[in-house]
């Protein structure tokens, strides 16, 4: 059964594809992002932690949580010739 992302959820992933490759910490997220959110979409492997800036834990997208916003993984979106992107309208995760 997929799992509907809630508006915070998101938010949180909308958030995290802004820095692809960094592990973004608590206090970089936008208000109302909380533990539970971030938990959620670790374990359905939309997001991991890691490192952060500071010695703190972050969080930064997975291949997957682009595919939940897209479609595609950020490799596929960025290929030569691949056309323009835009998000989809509903994020589920695993796709149905």
């Amino acid at each position: 059964m997929s799992h509907i992302l809630t508006s915070r959820e998101r938010k949180a992933l909308d958030r995290l594809s802004l820095d692809r490759t960094e592990f973004v910490i608590k206090g970089e997220l936008p208000a109302g992002i909380g533990e539970q959110s971030l938990n959620t979409l670790v374990s359905l492997g939309l997001a991991e932690l890691g490192p952060g800036r500071f010695g703190e834990t972050g969080w930064r997208m997975t291949p997957d949580g682009w595919r939940c916003m897209y479609g595609k993984t950020y490799e596929e979106i960025m290929a030569p010739g691949a056309g323009k992107s835009y998000p989809l309208r509903g994020w589920r995760w695993p796709p149905e």
